[in-house]
């Protein structure tokens, strides 16, 4: 009962105006804030979101019939039923927003925020298997990282929960700040400064100030930690903004949390972490360099809360990437890296980077668009393009609007097998009949190009056929 709202805290939190009978609850939980009524559930409190494709406010009489006790509403309509209250306010995302700081400050517990262009889910999930070694930790689920699924995270604290780590996306200023004023972290890290968004922000400039508008809540308390990336060249223009403590990691030389001797085992990165608490030895059971990277960035933080350093070892020699995300498997009799989740320009040549280092026979690459390049898109298409007649990849199939210019640069750095498409179909059909035995597949691209039904498809004709 200590983690629920009374209607009056509701009013309070939100600012907002009843309308209508309350009825005989003495209190909601914060589990029954509802925006979607295909998961409501009797006597939830819906509230009626409105976007560019959708308005709550068409579905409140529908959470009636549900059985929901009452709705926030930014509109002036009548309660569906005499049973049921509306709580009238000026914006309902807001009031949402309101209510998931308002939880959090009443529970007052030590709060993870992570943001960055790359890397951001896979830093979380470390962390959070790392920290669930000690004791309860809440995170962020699956792509909760906005402006909505920032606070129907946080609605899901209890005070059964020690830490919570949350993820925090961006597409334009002042989001990092808002997510950062609801969130109000303890510790904030920032994993790297790219070019996703660039179409949106214009430049990495742009890019580094939306990102460090973390800075400016952890500046709030002198005890609060921010987390940096030492081998980025933004670092110490981002350290010279905090007022909090800072720490660094990196795989150059330098950091407070740092790797030596990394070596790259058939897909397992061994390194050996150092800090001032000592060093030991990593076992890391996913590939590539970017992801040492980002268990540096997550022993940084739980190195802050004190998890030893056997425990941390312990824990990323059994970590698993999430699906979609540099997962390594057998398809028939090829080899795929599927990085399907999402791409940006520093992140697709890490993965062709990776392509390269796979045993095997053929590197074949199965790119869809980069998004959100803006004026960029052609420029960077085309360069990723060249870099892999750099890494010698052998084949190329290009899928989307932009990635044409991929292979305008791979057929100009030397890459004869460069094909492009524009639609899936024609794509599989004409890499089947293209594919040897033993051939390596990297399959990656923007999430809107969803590549993941790519290699669906292929797992349907490759493996009912073995």
């Amino acid at each position: 009962m200590q983690n629920n709202f009374s209607i009056q805290e509701i009013v309070k939190a939100t600012q907002g105006r009843l309308i209508g009978k309350i009825p005989d609850i003495s209190s909601i939980s914060p589990h029954q804030i509802c925006t979607d009524t295909r998961n409501l559930q009797k006597r939830d409190l819906f509230v009626a979101l409105v976007g560019k494709k959708f308005d709550g406010h068409q579905f409140v009489e529908e959470s009636s019939e549900k059985g929901a006790c009452g709705a926030i509403v930014s509109e002036s309509i009548y309660p569906p039923r005499r049973d049921f209250f509306l709580l009238q306010v000026k914006d309902t995302l807001r009031a949402l927003q309101e209510l998931a700081r308002y939880h959090q400050r009443k529970l007052s517990l030590p709060l993870i925020a992570i943001t960055g262009s790359n890397g951001k889910t896979t830093v979380k999930e470390m962390i959070w298997q790392i920290l669930s070694q000690e004791y309860p930790v809440l995170k962020s689920e699956g792509n909760f990282n906005n402006q909505i699924g920032v606070p129907l995270s946080l609605l899901k604290l209890s005070s059964s929960h020690r830490l919570g780590v949350f993820e925090m996306g961006m597409n334009s200023r002042g989001e990092i700040q808002r997510l950062a004023e609801i969130v109000e972290p303890h510790i904030g890290v920032i994993t790297n400064i790219h070019h996703s968004h660039v179409g949106f922000l214009g430049s990495l400039e742009e890019i580094k100030e939306a990102k460090a508008e973390l800075i400016s809540l952890l500046n709030r308390d002198p005890t609060n930690w921010l987390v940096l990336n030492h081998d980025s060249e933004w670092t110490p223009e981002l350290i010279s903004k905090a007022r909090c403590k800072v720490i660094t990691f990196g795989i150059g030389q330098g950091s407070d949390v740092g790797a030596d001797n990394i070596q790259n085992h058939q897909g397992v990165m061994k390194f050996t972490l150092t800090s001032k608490k000592g060093e030991i030895p990593i076992h890391l059971a996913i590939p590539g360099e970017y992801n040492v990277s980002n268990a540096l960035a997550a022993c940084a933080v739980v190195l802050i809360l004190g998890v030893p350093l056997p425990t941390m070892a312990r824990t990323l020699s059994n970590f698993q990437p999430l699906p979609m995300h540099s997962q390594i498997y057998l398809l028939g009799k090829y080899r795929v890296i599927d990085d399907s989740y999402n791409a940006n320009p520093e992140s697709m040549e890490q993965a062709l980077k990776l392509l390269k280092e796979m045993r095997g026979g053929r590197k074949i690459a199965i790119l869809g668009d980069m998004l959100e390049l803006g004026e960029m898109a052609e420029f960077f298409h085309y360069k990723i393009g060249r870099l892999m007649g750099e890494l010698d990849i052998q084949a190329l199939f290009a899928l989307g609007e932009y990635s044409y210019k991929t292979v305008v640069g791979a057929k100009e750095a030397g890459i004869e097998e460069a094909f492009f498409f524009r639609d899936k179909k024609s794509l599989i059909e004409k890499l089947l009949t293209f594919l040897r035995e033993d051939d390596c597949l990297l399959v990656k691209g923007s999430r809107e190009m969803r590549m993941e039904e790519i290699i669906d498809r292929l797992r349907m004709r490759l493996c009912s056929s073995t």
